[in-house]
């Protein structure tokens, strides 16, 4: 005898002891169904809650100082630009990475920590971009140094590169 007519037998059986008919039968399942599920998830459920928080409100100087990333699109198209707008980054004092991306023309720059005025560094690594050969949507390159990129490196100047920002 399989478990299907085993169970339907003793279905019958029950009914028939107690008086329910099979309507009644059917509602006393579906209720011994949900308590046998509740009680599963009651004791397996997670025990982990998710706790929201509220950010922590600072007034401008303490986020100005906390700043420590900043972004900004550089035109350029190789691995050589790559190197030399990174090298070039890398010489201006408060700079801690710097990472230019070839397909994304954007030039990721982690600050050191504790500094004072970051518009004077990001002033001079525009600069320092500039006088590399490469421009940004805001500064525009030397000539001189556009002039002695390689053949390779001679990008676009109508190229349109995303903004500088802080982050």
């Amino acid at each position: 005898m399989s478990i299907i007519k085993w169970h339907k037998k003793q279905i019958e059986r029950n009914l028939n002891y107690f008086g329910f008919s099979e309507y009644q039968g059917f509602w006393i399942s579906f209720i011994k169904g949900l308590l046998f599920g509740i009680l599963i998830m009651w004791f397996i459920g997670c025990e982990n809650k998710a706790v929201v928080k509220s950010p922590p409100i600072e007034n401008i100087n303490n986020q100005i100082s906390k700043i420590t990333d900043y972004k900004a699109g550089v035109k350029g198209n190789c691995g050589m630009c790559k190197t030399t707008i990174e090298k070039a980054v890398l010489k201006v004092d408060g700079v801690e990475e710097a990472d230019w991306g070839i397909s994304s023309k954007i030039l990721n720059i982690k600050f050191k920590e504790n500094l004072n005025n970051i518009d004077d560094i990001v002033k001079k690594i525009e600069s320092a971009i500039n006088m590399s050969g490469y421009e940004t949507m805001n500064t525009t390159a030397i000539q001189e140094s556009y002039d002695a990129l390689p053949m390779c490196c001679k990008y676009d100047r109508n190229m349109i590169v995303p903004d500088s920002k802080y982050q």
